[in-house]
């Protein structure tokens, strides 16, 4: 058990949807003391029973808005998928809870803003769950970089490519769930550009590969940012895992193998300057345990939140700007739930 709250009761959280995504998150609850994972809902009654049962959660529901009402419930995590986020992100918060929504946040910037508005009208917190920027080896990153490791920085390369395994199924093949590669995969390297230089882009340019489904299975994407910085990356849907983060400055490079699973192995950092090679270790706890326990901390009075508002809306409206450039349409809100995420 971390012992982590000031407070003597934990918090206690639902959990919209039995998204895959979960079973990375809900392990965090039986290792935090300002924490207690109390309810999940489904659209299903049945489901809901079966999957409590199955992960030893004490309250099922069979529809969102009955966990939503109950009063005992603090906290939300919403694993749904992309276009449900925003709907059931302003239901939560205006049934008077804590929300940490899944990335990303919503399918546009607009969205995002309206949510914060109804979050600080509900006096609420809410956060988009960027879980790897929690891990301090993003950080000590951002840090490196800063303070010269490499030299003067000039170009940052990122990808983030996996294989589905059945397109037919997966709800990042579906427009109506607002899927696709940028949004699902792509938004970690656009938040990891804008967090780095502290400043959304001032141009950017997409190119995208489109399934037959309608969304886009591949992206490529370029950011000009201020001080003649550039960032590339390539992100899919279709192709072998590839991750992988590599900043170049003036005096070398900086080679990150995991920085979006920075809570996996090796959890270093690499630096080649000169012909000589230094490695960084950076251990830290599971990336998804420290974001639930920053949101319990927010909530406790004892932290701010590491993903603010402004740097949500700042990804999303870069993300739209990306999506724009490659001609890449967006998509309008859903009622289904997905089975992943």
């Amino acid at each position: 058990m971390i012992d982590s709250a000031t407070s003597a009761t934990p918090l206690r959280w639902g959990i919209l949807s039995t998204a895959r995504i979960n079973d990375e998150v809900i392990p965090a609850f039986d290792r935090l003391s300002n924490a207690t994972l109390d309810a999940v809902a489904s659209r299903n009654q049945d489901r809901a029973e079966s999957y409590a049962k199955e992960k030893r959660i004490p309250k099922s529901y069979g529809s969102y808005e009955d966990l939503l009402a109950d009063d005992d419930i603090d906290c939300v995590y919403i694993s749904l998928p992309n276009s449900l986020h925003a709907s059931w992100a302003e239901s939560a918060l205006k049934a008077g809870k804590h929300v940490l929504c899944e990335k990303p946040l919503a399918a546009t910037a607009a969205e995002a803003v309206r949510l914060f508005e109804v979050a600080r009208a509900n006096h609420r917190l809410l956060m988009e769950a960027f879980m790897y920027r929690h891990h301090p080896q993003t950080a000590r990153v951002k840090q490196l970089i800063a303070e010269g490791a490499i030299g003067r920085l000039q170009v940052i390369r990122m990808s983030f490519n996996f294989k589905t395994s059945d397109p037919a199924s997966d709800i990042r093949y579906s427009a109506e769930l607002a899927g696709g590669a940028l949004l699902d995969v792509g938004s970690y390297c656009v938040s990891f550009s804008t967090f780095v230089m502290d400043s959304a882009p001032l141009e950017t340019r997409g190119l995208a590969r489109i399934a037959a489904s309608g969304v886009e299975e591949g992206f490529v994407g370029e950011m000009a940012f201020d001080g003649n910085v550039i960032t590339v990356f390539d992100c899919s849907l279709y192709t072998p895992l590839d991750i992988g983060l590599t900043a170049v400055g003036e005096e070398g490079l900086l080679h990150v193998p995991t920085p979006w699973y920075p809570h996996k192995p090796p959890q270093q950092i690499r630096i080649d300057v000169g012909g000589r090679s230094e490695t960084i270790e950076c251990p830290g706890e599971n990336a998804y345990l420290l974001e639930i326990d920053n949101v319990c901390r927010a909530v406790l009075g004892d932290a701010e939140l590491t993903v603010s508002a402004s740097e949500t809306i700042r990804n999303l409206d870069t993300l739209d700007r990306l999506a724009a450039s490659a001609g890449l349409p967006r998509n309008s809100e859903s009622q289904d739930e997905g089975t992943s995420k």
